[in-house]
C-alpha cells in the first residue's frame, strides 16, 4: 500500500523536477551561458525522466478510471407484435 503511494509521489516529484529543468534550460541555452551540447544532453535526460515519471503515475490513474466506469446496461429483448411495432 505505501509502496504505491511512494512510487506515485516520486513520479510526481520527478515530473515536476524535469519540467523545472526545461524551464531553466531554455533561457540558459538562449543566453549562451550553457553550451549547446550540454543543453541537448540535459534535454534528453529530462525527457527520459519525464517519461519514466509519467509511466509511474499512469497505471494508478488507469485503475481509478476502471473503478469509475459504470456497469454495462443489460440489453432488452424486443419482439415484434401484430402491426409491425416493437412491444
Amino acid at each position: 500500500m505505501k509502496q504505491a503511494w511512494i512510487k506515485a509521489l516520486v513520479g510526481k516529484l520527478a515530473a515536476t523536477g524535469s519540467m523545472l529543468l526545461f524551464l531553466a534550460l531554455i533561457p540558459a541555452a538562449a543566453a549562451g551561458s550553457l553550451p549547446v551540447w550540454a543543453a541537448v544532453l540535459l534535454g534528453i535526460v529530462g525527457i527520459v525522466v519525464l517519461n519514466a515519471a509519467c509511466g509511474a503515475i499512469l497505471p494508478q490513474e488507469e485503475e481509478k478510471l476502471r473503478a469509475e466506469e459504470p456497469a454495462a446496461v443489460p440489453s432488452v429483448q424486443l419482439r415484434v407484435v401484430r402491426g409491425g411495432h416493437a412491444a
